[in-house]
């Protein structure tokens, strides 16, 4: 998924510190290993290690700390705070865990993509009501290598060189990540944004039937079986987990006994669960089928491999998986996804290239550097995983995508976000993909605006964000205009936006508004995440949504009409 690429994970914690000489309070400070200069690398992992002293009585101690991507907090040796949100910090009582004396604070970071980072503060109290504060800053050392016992006292931190600061609490991308932090207790339950934070539209209610705990993972990709039972997916190695639900409500959570994890693609057709996920033969397209009718799927079938047997694991790799009304599936891949080498002679898209008179520049960054067209595609192959077609190409990382009542295939493409305020940068966009068609993505420079005669246009666009899962609101029991609306989940902004198309010639145009996101998108105070990933309507014609991704807090929550307009279903959903 496209959210963010500005991410990381940042670490804050303060200098040896006596009460003898009271500190006042700090502002703690985004940091990271130093690397020695380079930048980081996606996946790695960095230790971090500070000593304070305590002189006297303690009567409170809380932490409070965000990772971005992840942080796991030690003190004296005991992990006492796991936080995989950085747009929000957790805090935990740890008053039990300090002892009078030298303590040991120490942290674990990992990095998904981009930058990297943490934050953390540990306010202290003394009876007396003297107070003083813990923080993150470049007076903590770190490692880039896991040694025994490196979390606990004693250690001698031989090597460690000090952590390099990239800004004070506050900073941009990730502001104030510690207001509204709730104190929780050491092991205390994890919670997903509460329903009573969010707002939708007039008549709509939004519940919140579940949130992720320890070992359910952080959810990104969902789809509704044949007996209307939900199946989960995690972005990580944590097992699928199938929900079975009764009156709106969760009944049943069990975990799927099966060899295939981290899928961003599913889709339950044929009395088949197609999955585009980590298998045995890596992250490819693997079927899954119950032979038996005992409620366990058999060993999974490799359908399709994706580059070229490399795999399509990652952010920018194979995503979203639909069922046609040709009863054909059609799949949608990112931009790191090279075009099959099998395709079928008979693919409806098979010229593209750069087509441009100077050399295109690549990213500064280097992302994406070297990739060649077509970019982004949507392959179209028989439900077996023969006969494979390109059906259009030229988008960067359109996540999801979704047929319309009238048979029409759209889908929600990121931006470049790096390329903002250039002459090529192209918002995020709700596209209507046709067979054949190219809609002119290209690394760096090269990218097709909309007056390209060969190049289809945008249908929408929608502005900055980060697209994720879409669906149409076909066979749901919502008033006419919202059974036939787009829905569209940006995760940056954290909003499930209703787009509302109209014929426009051969395609469409259309408006949107925002149908869920936090009331604190529009109101002042604490900020709330909806960091939304993947939706479906169930068979009882309720939206049902995921929160998640990047190791983030999960949750799965129902949006259901109780206003007075007619809610009859216009047309059913395809099976």
């Amino acid at each position: 998924m496209n959210a963010l690429k500005l991410s990381g994970v940042f670490l804050c914690f303060a200098a040896s510190l006596n009460f003898s000489s009271l500190l006042r309070a700090q502002t703690p400070e985004w940091i990271w290993h130093d690397n020695r200069g380079a930048a980081p690398a996606d996946g790695e992992v960095r230790f971090f290690r500070r000593t304070f002293i305590v002189e006297g009585r303690l009567t409170k101690a809380v932490l409070t700390a965000a990772g971005d991507d992840h942080v796991r907090i030690f003190l004296n040796g005991k992990q006492v705070l796991e936080n995989d949100d950085w747009q929000k910090a957790d805090a935990v009582d740890v008053t039990v865990e300090i002892k009078p004396g030298e303590n040991v604070i120490a942290a674990r970071g990992q990095n998904d993509a981009s930058f990297a980072g943490f934050i953390a503060k540990l306010d202290l109290s003394l009876k007396g009501g003297n107070k003083g504060t813990v923080v993150t800053d470049t007076s903590w050392v770190s490692s880039d290598r896991e040694a025994p016992g490196w979390e606990k006292p004693g250690f001698i931190a031989a090597g460690w060189t000090p952590a390099r600061s990239f800004g004070k609490l506050g900073a941009q991308p990730w502001g104030d990540v510690m207001a509204g932090a709730i104190v929780k207790g050491a092991g205390a339950s994890k919670q997903a944004t509460p329903a009573e934070s969010l707002a939708t539209l007039p008549g709509f209610r939004i519940e919140l039937l579940r949130s992720a705990q320890p070992g359910e993972g952080s959810w990104v990709s969902m789809a509704v079986d044949n007996k209307g039972r939900l199946i989960l997916s995690p972005q990580g190695k944590e097992p699928m987990l199938r929900v079975t639900l009764k009156d709106g409500k969760l009944e049943q959570l069990e975990p799927l006994d099966v060899p295939v994890t981290g899928a961003m693609g599913l889709r339950y057709a044929f009395d088949s669960l197609y999955v585009n996920g980590r298998g045995p033969q890596g992250y490819h397209l693997y079927r899954l089928r119950d032979t038996d009718g005992n409620g366990h799927f058999g060993p999974p079938e490799l359908l399709c491999k994706w580059n070229r047997g490399r795999g399509g694991d990652g952010e920018h790799g194979a995503h979203g998986i639909v069922l046609g009304p040709d009863k054909k599936l059609y799949i949608v891949c990112g931009n790191f996804v090279d075009v099959p080498d099998d395709l079928s002679p008979d693919s409806p898209h098979r010229n593209y290239a750069d087509d441009i008179v100077l050399p295109r520049m690549e990213d500064g960054n280097g992302f994406g550097a070297g990739k060649k067209p077509p970019g982004g595609f949507v392959a179209r192959m028989d439900p077996d995983g023969k006969n494979i077609e390109l059906f259009a190409a030229g988008f960067r990382n359109t996540y999801d995508i979704d047929f319309s009542p009238d048979g029409e295939l759209f889908g929600f493409d990121s931006d470049m976000e790096w390329d903002w305020g250039t002459p090529w940068y192209r918002p995020i966009r709700i596209n209507h993909i046709v067979s054949a068609g190219d809609y002119g993505f290209r690394e760096g420079t090269a990218k097709w605006p909309n007056w390209y005669p060969d190049s289809l246009p945008t249908t929408l666009d929608i502005g900055i964000g980060s697209p994720t899962g879409v669906k149409f609101g076909t066979g749901a029991k919502y008033p006419a205009k919202y059974q036939q609306a787009f829905y569209a989940m940006d995760w940056s902004y954290g909003r499930i936006i209703a787009v509302h198309l109209k014929s426009k010639g051969a395609t469409y145009a259309g408006a949107f508004e925002n149908f869920v996101a936090p009331k604190s998108l529009r109101e002042a105070g604490p900020k709330a995440t909806l960091n939304v990933t993947d939706l479906e309507f169930g068979k009882d014609g309720a939206m049902y949504f995921l929160t998640g991704g990047r190791g983030t807090q999960s949750g799965l929550y129902r949006v259901t009409y109780v206003g007075k307009e007619p809610t009859d279903i216009q047309m059913e959903a395809p099976t």
